[in-house]
């Protein structure tokens, strides 16, 4: 905001620099949208598993903002697919929106979001395979140290290269690009709904249900999407 009235471009760039970070990084669902609680370093990699409804509710509203002032299409890309997160995950039946996903499910963090080498390409066969390893860092080793022996082998998703350089490594557009990765999410994403879910915190707190609205309310103007607007008033009412 303070860019949009200044036009001071190194107030974008920083702003931009961790927007960036967080949304290439660990630190953000690369499968299924929102961001978990927070990085446990200095390279946005490694979350704290659990995800707020506070924290996704502002985050999407700085990512649409960044998006008005950029026209960046990751921006928009966050902004939409954490609020698409909430409405799929964390919304009652009764149109509230639940507090919280745990980190832990069947007594490890993070079980629920890790992948090994193996299983990418088991899903998705050795040509799709080896772009969507390339593409988010996926190791035979892992691509994280912990103490843990549960993570041996098992990788956090996350974009460690901008996407020009993976276009052209691939000889594809922009445009070609995203529709592979968008697809490839898709099946991996179906895959990991059979896995057991983190348990979900079903209170519904009126604050944090209003930080949500407004993200909501805000999207549905940024992004013309009607049903942003539907579940924001649903919510409200």
């Amino acid at each position: 905001r303070r860019y949009h009235r200044t036009r001071d471009a190194r107030l974008l760039e920083m702003a931009a620099l961790t927007l960036d970070g967080m949304a290439c990084g660990g630190i953000y669902d690369q499968l299924g949208g929102g961001f978990h609680r927070y990085s446990t370093d200095a390279v946005w990699l490694v979350p704290h598993f659990e995800k707020m409804l506070y924290d996704n509710a502002q985050l999407a509203q700085v990512y649409l903002e960044a998006y008005q002032c950029t026209g960046r299409a990751l921006y928009r890309r966050v902004a939409a697919d954490t609020l698409d997160y909430v409405l799929r995950d964390m919304t009652s039946p009764h149109g509230g929106f639940f507090s919280a996903e745990d980190a832990d499910s069947e007594g490890e963090e993070g079980k629920f979001y890790l992948w090994t080498h193996a299983e990418i390409m088991d899903v998705l066969g050795e040509a799709d395979g080896h772009f969507f390893w390339a593409h988010y860092d996926v190791r035979p080793a892992g691509n994280f140290t912990s103490a843990e022996a549960f993570h041996a082998g098992r990788n956090i998703l996350h974009v460690p290269r901008p996407p020009e350089a993976m276009a052209k490594e691939f000889g594809l557009s922009s445009a070609e690009l995203e529709q592979r990765r968008k697809e490839l999410c898709g099946k991996l994403r179906a895959v990991r709904a059979l896995r057991t879910r983190p348990a979900v915190d079903t209170k519904v707190i009126a604050s944090w249900n209003g930080l949500m609205i407004s993200a909501l309310a805000q999207a549905s103007c940024v992004l013309d999407e009607p049903r942003y607007l539907q579940a924001a008033k649903r919510a409200a009412d």
